[in-house]
């Protein structure tokens, strides 16, 4: 299993740089809510913000979204 630190890094990174993916769009909407209105850097500080708290489950099922 790969650590949280590493899979947050790594989620971030793929939506940084695939912004208009559906992959993308559906981990922002699991985590943000349906409350954005396309990926731009406000969305990824606030992923930034909120990945950490979220639970081992959710985060695992983000990572294995974008993988």
């Amino acid at each position: 299993m790969i650590n949280r630190e590493k899979q947050i890094q790594e989620i971030l990174q793929f939506i940084s740089r695939h912004k208009g993916s559906h992959a993308s769009h559906n981990v922002c909407s699991r985590i943000l809510g349906g409350d954005f209105y396309g990926i731009d850097d406000y969305v990824i500080n606030q992923l930034k913000a909120k990945l950490p708290e979220i639970d081992n489950e959710e985060l695992e099922t983000c990572y294995y979204i974008i993988k």
